[in-house]
Formats: C-alpha cells, structure tokens, sequence
C-alpha cells in the first residue's frame, strides 16, 4: 500500500495536512461525497522475556522491554488497532468543508482480561474533527485528531502495518507499541485547533494549540497543565525526482503547575528525514523532550516531574530505518533507542527485522522479529519477539 493511503487509512481519509479525502469507497448524497474505509488486521505474537537483574516477572514504569516473564502466546491487533473511517465532504461558498469520525476497535479485552471467555474487546473513538478552508488560506482543523509531535516517525515505521515490540505479552489490550518508547514517543490524540498553511513548492507548515495535558509527577501527585494552552507546530519540505524524499520538524510546548507549587514544562523537538533511492528506502529520527517520557508525551502513569524541586524529566531518541523492495515484497530493518536521564533512568532499545508481502493491493500479510532490551537503575530485561499475521484495508 502507498503511503498516501497508509496515511488516509491510519488519519481516517483526512491527509496529514488536514485537506482533501482518501477512501476506499465513495459516493454522492445531494451536494455532499461521503467517503468509507478502514482497517481489520491480526497478528500470532511468540514472545520470549529474560527478566535478567531484575527477577520481577515484568516490565517497570520505563523500561519496556519485559512486558511478562518466560514464554507467551498471543492473538491480538498490532500496533494499528482495526478500524472504520467515515468522512464527508463538500464545498461551499469558496470553502472546502469536512467531517472525520473514525472509531478503533481491538481484538483483545483490557483490564488483565485478554483471555476471559466472555470478555469485551474495546472501542475507542480517536478522532472526531472538522476541516474548511482553500486553496488561498489553507486549512483549519478543529476537534480530536493524531498530534504533530512525532508523527511523521510513526507513520514511516515499517511496523505501523505490523506488531513490532508488545508492552504486555500476556494480556496486550488494544495496540502493541511498535516502536513507542523505542526511538520515538507516542503522538496521542489531542483536542487541537490547528491552521495548515498553503503549501508552496513542497514546503508545508502547520501552527495550532491543543488541550493541555497533564503531567504525572513521581510519588503520585497529578500536575496540573490547565492553566494555559499547549502549542505545537511543524514544517516540512517534501521533493520529487529521481530520488523524492521529506524532511520536517516539529515542536511542542506547555507549561504545567505542579502539586508541590513550582511550575514547569513539557516541551519538545523532533526532526525526521527519509528519501527513496530506486527501490531502497531510508529514513531517519530524532527527538528531544522535557517533562515527557519516553513513551508518553504526559498523562498516564509515567514520571514527567519530580514533586519537590520540579525538576523536568530528559528524555531523547532516535531510529534508523532502511527497506528494500523487490516486486510486491518488501524486507525492512528499524533500529531505534530511547532514554530517560533524571528521574527515572532507564534505556530501550529495539531492532526489528521485517518481511512486508502485498498479496493483492488491498491485503498484506507479514513477519517480524523484534528483539528488545531495557537497562533502567536496578538491573536490565531483554525480550525477543515474532508475530505473523496480515493487515486488510478497504
């Protein structure tokens, strides 16, 4: 499948700018094109942990690499969750008008009940947005909607269609990390009001603010971020040619008030690179982060602050990607570390090892195998992984 339309199908058929559809299926009703698509994917993942120093049977806050000690079996979505797209669009009065309602579903039950005979799997409705403007003052998008922290680094990981590395092997509930935590923080799903400028020549920018969100500090004390608004952007300049390519860089910021009263903040900056040489690939990441792990941009219950002094937590990563393909089959390789420097010290690393096969234009079935580690202050865990299985868009 295309980039284009991995993007429209992960984006819901919104384009990462935020204009224009791409759907596998189309149709009039009066003045408006009402567009659906989706995604229904499966994965077996065998997963082999040695918990090494730690002997404790799992994975700690940061370190990632040991979701469940020893040996497990797992039927479940991969990093993409399975999904169902609907857009509508029209144009009115000099503007191109559109609504995106996407829902996520997962193949597996949260809550330590994977394997229940009569549990749930879960639903999630990540993205809720409109979009109007043209071709003179862009696009402005309002609602839920994937952020622009990170994106472009998930989105050309070669696990995005696969599994890659797991958090729980046991009971792996919605998605599976990919390469989360491994060279590049996960993008999250905001409340955001952005403005895509008109793209000139390939160069492309973005400006918007976001629902701020909370940090969590160690010892159990939720930071506040409320008080003002979150801001991120993004530029990028994409070619053609012989040899196309993109390059962009994004950035984030928020200020957050902490339980103990001192102020701080989360703050981000990545950049991303890739170009297509005849059938090779390669792409490149890197990013830097205050206030954020290495897994979470805030929220959840990973450390971003220290609660007596405000101290911000550090945390960086990066990921090395090349790809070959040779008719309808693609070989891959990902090598991506995180690190956290302060409060919680901790260091994972990822390669993943991938064989990518388009058995028609709308079906892929796939291989991986990923091997992890993560050395944190009390010992270190490694874990290797291989999941087969296939990805259908329509």
């Amino acid at each position: 499948m295309k980039l284009s339309k991995l993007v429209a199908a992960m984006l819901g058929g919104a384009c990462v700018a935020g204009a224009g559809s791409i759907q596998a299926a189309s149709w009039q009703a009066g003045d408006w094109t009402l567009g659906l698509g989706g995604n229904i994917n499966a994965f077996y993942t065998v997963t082999s942990c040695d918990s090494g120093d730690l002997n404790s049977g799992g994975t700690t806050l940061a370190g990632l690499a040991c979701g469940t000690a020893g040996d497990s079996h797992s039927v479940s979505n991969g990093l993409l969750p399975a999904s169902l797209n609907f857009s509508a669009t029209t144009h009115q009065e000099g503007y191109d008008i559109g609504a995106n309602i996407n829902v996520y579903y997962g193949l597996t039950s949260q809550g330590g009940a994977g394997s229940d005979a009569l549990a749930f799997s879960t639903v999630d409705a990540r993205q809720v947005y409109l979009t109007f403007g043209n071709e003179n003052m862009g696009t402005i998008t309002m609602g839920r909607n994937f952020g622009l922290f990170a994106l472009d680094a998930i989105l050309n990981d070669i696990s995005l269609v696969g599994a890659g590395p797991s958090f729980s092997a046991s009971d792996p509930g919605h998605t599976t990390l990919g390469g989360l935590g491994y060279g590049y923080p996960y993008t999250d799903r905001l409340a955001q009001i952005n403005w895509t400028l008109p793209t000139s020549g390939g160069l492309s920018a973005t400006i918007g603010v976001f629902n701020p969100l909370d940090g969590v500090e160690v010892g159990g004390g939720q930071a506040a971020g409320h008080a003002n608004p979150g801001f991120h952007g993004k530029v990028g300049y994409a070619w053609q040619g012989s040899t196309p390519g993109l390059i962009s860089a994004t950035y984030l910021m928020q200020d957050v008030d902490l339980t103990s009263g001192a102020s701080s903040q989360i703050e981000g900056w990545d950049i991303f690179a890739k170009v297509n040489i005849n059938n090779f690939d390669l792409a490149g990441y890197y990013f830097q982060g205050d206030g954020m792990s290495t897994l979470a941009l805030g929220g959840l219950v990973f450390p971003g602050f220290d609660p007596a002094t405000g101290q911000a937590e550090e945390s960086n990563g990066y990921y090395l990607q090349g790809s070959y393909k040779f008719g309808k089959t693609k070989l891959g390789i990902n090598w991506g570390e995180s690190e956290q420097k302060k409060i919680s010290p901790v260091e994972n690393t990822r390669v993943t090892l991938g064989v990518y096969h388009n058995l028609t234009s709308s079906l892929t079935l796939l291989a991986e195998y990923s091997d992890m580690e993560s050395e944190t202050s009390v010992g270190s865990d490694e874990t290797n992984a291989f999941n087969l299985g296939a990805i259908l868009f329509f």
